[in-house]
């Protein structure tokens, strides 16, 4: 009999430790953590946008047109010696810089708020923080040029000799609309290289690597 006990004994499989239960907040597809990082992104798209008409409404406020004299039908930056306004022609120059700054702060500015609040999926990060700071240059650009003056050369063909214009609202080229993404994307760069990334928090009781 106790032959047959101990036989018995070693028989038996010993018990098997049953998992540890997932953290609270987390699921086993990790379903919520993706879940947020969309949520995020999608925010990271749509308040810049809503940013764009804002800062196009500042840049025409804050901007001030060159004046011109319309002379047989074509628009020149003349005083009213019909000489050439050099302050004026200088001027034209205001809008494009104007733009760059505000764009390029914008930019900035999305760039450090979503590498603080989505350290998690950095190329989801990226792609939605240059979406978003695109859309802001656009509507800032159309809502900017929008609220400003129409080309005066446009106006000019049917204005009388002597008429006074304002010059148009413009950004010069379209490069300069490369400034809040590019401004974005370097300040997202720089938080993701000095912040540590945020990883997925591991099961209760896995030791740490090393």
């Amino acid at each position: 009999m106790p032959d047959q006990l101990t036989s018995d004994a070693a028989d038996t499989p010993p018990p098997v430790p049953s998992p540890a239960p997932a953290p609270a907040g987390e699921t086993s597809h990790g379903r919520r953590p993706a879940r947020r990082s969309l949520v995020v992104a999608g925010l990271v798209v749509l308040v810049p946008a809503l940013l764009g008409p804002l800062l196009g409404w500042l840049w025409e406020s804050v901007w001030t047109p060159t004046q011109g004299v319309v002379v047989q039908g074509t628009w020149y930056v003349v005083d009213s010696d019909l000489t050439y306004d050099l302050d004026g022609l200088r001027n034209q120059f205001s809008g494009p810089a104007l733009y760059a700054v505000i764009t390029l702060a914008a930019g900035l500015l999305v760039g450090v708020v979503a590498g603080l609040l989505a350290r998690r999926d950095e190329v989801l990060t990226l792609v939605a923080v240059l979406v978003g700071s695109t859309l802001c240059g656009l509507l800032a650009w159309q809502t900017g040029t929008r609220l400003g003056p129409a080309d005066p050369q446009v106006l000019a063909a049917s204005a009388d000799d002597g008429t006074r214009l304002p010059d148009h609202l413009t950004i010069g080229s379209w490069a300069v609309l490369t400034c809040a993404p590019l401004a974005a994307a370097i300040a997202l760069v720089v938080v993701f290289g000095l912040l540590p990334r945020t990883s997925r928090r591991r099961p209760q009781g896995t030791p740490d690597a090393g």
